[in-house]
């Protein structure tokens, strides 16, 4: 968790697993190549960068993976300045950062857009 994994290409015809991934560029827990490196591991087609500022909180960079069908499979949060936190938690909470953004909020959002039919 230090100094990231091992490099290794996981593109092998694997089945591709929605993945949503928040990490603060200053966490010294987690050394952030660890999200870097799922991002680097992905099976995608398109990728686009977005950043962003919360309103008095942190800027961020949002990279989003889709499939050949344009569907978003992975995106990566780097928080800038952000260290090893809850992203968008309660002051009140421990090991939590209001500076944003709302990691809660972005998660159900991308679990919702793929969920499973009913069976």
């Amino acid at each position: 968790m230090k100094h990231g994994g091992s490099r290794h290409n996981a593109r092998s015809g694997r089945t591709v697993v929605p993945t949503i991934i928040f990490h603060g560029d200053r966490d010294t827990t987690v050394h952030p190549n660890n999200g870097s490196q799922i991002l680097e591991q992905s099976v995608s087609t398109q990728k686009k960068v977005h950043r962003g500022q919360v309103q008095g909180g942190h800027a961020y960079t949002r990279t989003v993976l889709s499939d050949a069908g344009g569907r978003a499979m992975l995106e990566h949060w780097n928080i800038h300045g952000a260290g090893h936190a809850w992203s968008g938690g309660s002051s009140a909470g421990s090991y939590t950062d209001p500076g944003g953004p709302d990691a809660t909020r972005e998660m159900l959002r991308f679990f919702l857009e793929h969920s499973l039919p009913p069976e």
